[in-house]
């Protein structure tokens, strides 16, 4: 696995840059085995990530008709609560782009958690190529990072890092009160590239943690990330200051 840090001055500019390598991949993908698959993040830098490919020459170029979507996470609420990743997706980018509504694929959130893991599960396995262990494989994984350390709803101390046999799990996050289906951590170092979009002060100090004080013994979400070719940090100045 590659590791890549990519440094811009704000968010912004860190997103525009991660639109270009998106544009890059997706048409290599696509030409290469004719579909790219991603799954998407919730948060408000993938939101204005999602706003720039939603707009020329974004929205114009990338091959939306050969693409899927699915989502890393979803809060257990209906495809309309203003918390559902999908409902920030669907307003900021689905809309504005043509992609055949089959070729996205949500979380059923509105279903019992279980069940919605359980349907989601089903999902990916009949819609993504699987790896030796017959896992599905993405092509890509946004992730947004949450000052704990946390990725998609992986958050640390949760019984869902451990669960190897399933894609998807339901989650109970107890600072949050509230349950969560989120992607399993095996799934996810099953994909080819995974990004960290991350920006803003407030994450600057898990960032330093992750590259100059790593955990040894109980490492967090984030420092459990090893897909099987690349993992590229997306950072603005604000979120690497103590990593320049």
């Amino acid at each position: 696995m590659q590791t890549y840090k990519i440094i811009k001055p704000d968010a912004d500019a860190i997103c525009l840059e991660a639109a270009k390598d998106f544009l890059r991949l997706a048409q290599q993908c696509s030409d290469r085995k004719g579909e790219f698959t991603v799954a998407l993040a919730g948060g408000s830098t993938p939101k204005k990530f999602y706003q720039i490919l939603a707009t020329p020459p974004y929205s114009n170029a990338i091959p939306w008709g050969k693409m899927r979507l699915f989502f890393g996470d979803e809060r257990s609420v209906p495809p309309d609560h203003p918390d559902s990743n999908y409902a920030m997706a669907n307003r900021y980018l689905f809309k504005h782009i043509s992609i055949d509504p089959m070729r996205i694929h949500r979380i059923q959130a509105e279903l019992e958690p279980e069940q919605a893991a359980r349907a989601y599960h089903t999902i990916l396995k009949g819609f993504l190529p699987l790896d030796e262990n017959g896992r599905p494989v993405f092509d890509l994984v946004l992730l947004g990072l949450g000052k704990d350390g946390h990725v998609a709803s992986l958050f640390p101390g949760t019984d869902i890092l451990e669960v190897e046999d399933r894609c998807a799990a339901a989650v109970w996050v107890e600072e949050k009160k509230s349950w969560r289906i989120s992607l399993t951590l095996a799934v996810i170092n099953s994909a080819d590239h995974v990004w960290l979009l991350v920006t803003g002060e407030a994450k600057n100090d898990i960032v330093d943690r992750v590259f100059h004080y790593p955990s040894v013994n109980d490492p967090l979400p984030v420092e459990r990330l090893k897909p099987r070719q690349a993992l590229s940090w997306y950072l603005d100045q604000a979120a690497a200051r103590w990593i320049l």
